[in-house]
């Protein structure tokens, strides 16, 4: 069985066109894990309406982020696989089941497709990597090289999730999380299918986040990823440039010169952050 979790935050206009696309599709062997967030629009109503018996809604009773929601929705699910689904993207009808076809064909822990970008003005623009199956050390450099670094339009097992749990926080939740399980999994494989079909929006955290947020978020990512790779796989340190990216959004934190009121809103990543590099110095 595969598990779809869909997250869902003030997204009244599309999450309906998210769910229904879960829904529909080809393969019957299928559960919706629906997290609300506590949203300030009409989302919770719009989810009300919905019915069909593959759904299970989760309702938070606190805002907990994206990251989090994304956590609580996979430890909720049952499947053998999991795809993640944004509240206001949605998939085509075939592509779970071609993900997973694939999946039970080459025993692949992860399968990506393609991965169709809608902008706001209705142009969209779509990559696909073709089908091929990928092992070694291959699994991550390829990964990083690839024109769109994506999650959701990958359908990963289970193990990989226990082995490496859904990163928690508000933003660049995604990178932390996937780099490490493709490590883990046993191949790549890869679908020539675009069906993810992601909404590019002006209003998200990736496209409103100031230079300190995002070099702040950036460093916690990386922290996380080059000390999965010290205790896990110190090989791959040199074939991927985390050192020096690392050092950009140390460098670039530093020239914000963050005072208390721009770390206020991020207290407990400024913590974080700065107890990490603490202890690397000691």
């Amino acid at each position: 069985m595969v598990s779809i979790v869909i997250t869902a935050y003030n997204v009244e206009r599309w999450i309906a066109k998210a769910v229904e696309s879960a829904c529909r599709q080809s393969l019957k062997e299928l559960e919706i894990i629906v997290v609300e967030d506590c949203s300030t629009d009409s989302t919770r109503e719009v989810l009300s309406h919905i019915k069909d018996r593959k759904i299970k809604t989760i309702y938070n009773d606190t805002n907990i982020g994206a990251g989090a929601s994304r956590r609580k929705g996979i430890e909720a699910s049952e499947g053998e696989y999991i795809l993640l689904l944004d509240g206001d993207d949605w998939i085509e009808d075939d592509f779970v089941g071609r993900l997973y076809n694939c999946a039970k064909e080459h025993d692949a822990d992860i399968v990506s497709g393609g991965i169709r970008i809608i902008n706001e003005d209705g142009s969209w623009d779509a990559t696909s990597y073709g089908e091929r199956i990928v092992t070694g050390k291959e699994k991550i450099t390829e990964f990083w090289k690839e024109r769109i670094v994506f999650m959701n339009n990958k359908l990963i097992r289970r193990r990989l999730h226990e082995a490496v749990p859904y990163c928690t926080r508000r933003f660049i939740e995604d990178t932390p999380v996937i780099i490490p399980q493709l490590y883990l999994a046993n191949k790549i494989a890869y679908i020539d299918n675009i069906g993810y079909n992601y909404r590019m929006c002006r209003e998200s955290l990736t496209h409103k986040a100031s230079r300190f947020e995002y070099a702040l978020f950036r460093a916690l990512c990386l922290e996380d990823i080059i000390a999965f790779f010290e205790e896990n796989g110190k090989e791959i340190l040199d074939e991927l440039p985390l050192s020096t990216n690392y050092a950009a959004c140390i460098k670039e934190i530093k020239e914000c010169a963050p005072d208390r009121d721009m770390i206020e809103p991020y207290k407990e990543e400024w913590i974080e952050l700065t107890t990490k590099i603490i202890g690397r110095l000691v």
